[in-house]
């Protein structure tokens, strides 16, 4: 749902969500010098496969190379908080927003998040886009963060005694890529169809492998599209999640990304539910 100036990007239609993820704060999202810019080289990329995938233009398969992505380390703290970010290959990353965008494709992904919903776990970490032109979309998912993590916060913090906070450990590190097609499709289905190359998770899977060695552990980070992807994932665990403890009747779940604040009545709970 909308909120004022910023709506979640599942409700944008397939070519509003294309032109959105080819913007280059979509393509890399955290900070950069103002002298360095993405924009031009994924226009160009864009305008070259068209509605096409680098397969179309390869001569050679980048699964069988390292470093088609470009890895390097960011520093949250001055000292030892470090954290890998990537930025993916262009042609790859054009190609992804094209398999993604498309209009079945995209319908498909938005009805997959709408049964997420009304779980045990409440998202709180779809990415957002700011309404306005003149908005800014980190700007926009902030200003998200602050009302649906930090306010609901509050709110449970008066109906409830305990909280507990987690997260996942490594989570895009560790993140297996077969399991995008899980999220998407359904364990059963994909399991059934893991050889199908017409299937878009794993067609996704596949693309997401290419620029990272033809390896099944971790997405790579720093890009609202991965951000999106590893939510697919993340909403098919909360849905799991919500399978096991039933309906949030004694607790409430905030889940930001990988980060999980719970609500109970109890130390015992509380772990219960960890």
């Amino acid at each position: 749902m909308a909120i004022d100036s910023m709506k979640h990007i599942t409700e944008l239609s397939h070519d509003k969500a294309r032109v959105y993820f080819l913007k280059e704060s979509s393509y890399f999202n955290s900070d950069i010098p103002d002298y360095i810019s993405f924009e031009p080289i994924l226009k160009d990329v864009a305008n070259v496969l068209g509605e096409n995938d680098f397969n179309s233009f390869r001569s050679s398969n980048p699964n069988d190379f390292s470093g088609v992505n470009y890895s390097f380390l960011s520093n949250k703290d001055g000292k030892l908080a470090w954290r890998p970010l990537e930025l993916i290959h262009p042609a790859i990353y054009v190609s992804l927003v094209n398999l993604i965008c498309k209009p079945d494709n995209w319908a498909a992904i938005q009805k997959r998040f709408s049964e997420f919903e009304g779980g045990a776990v409440e998202c709180c970490s779809i990415p957002v886009m700011a309404v306005d032109d003149k908005g800014k979309d980190v700007a926009a998912q902030i200003r998200s963060w602050w009302i649906n993590v930090e306010q609901r916060s509050l709110i449970f913090s008066l109906q409830f005694s305990h909280i507990l906070q987690t997260d996942i450990v490594d989570c895009y590190g560790s993140l297996y890529t077969h399991s995008i097609p899980w999220a998407i499709h359904g364990i059963e289905k994909s399991k059934a169809k893991r050889s199908d190359n017409s299937l878009m998770g794993n067609i996704i899977d596949g693309y997401i492998r290419a620029g990272r060695y033809a390896q099944t552990n971790g997405i790579a980070q720093g890009s609202v599209l991965m951000d999106f992807t590893a939510e697919l994932v993340l909403g098919f665990v909360d849905e799991q999640i919500s399978l096991e403890l039933g309906d949030p009747t004694d607790f409430r779940i905030l889940r930001y990304r990988d980060d999980y604040r719970i609500f109970a009545n109890s130390d015992d709970r509380v772990e219960e539910i960890l």
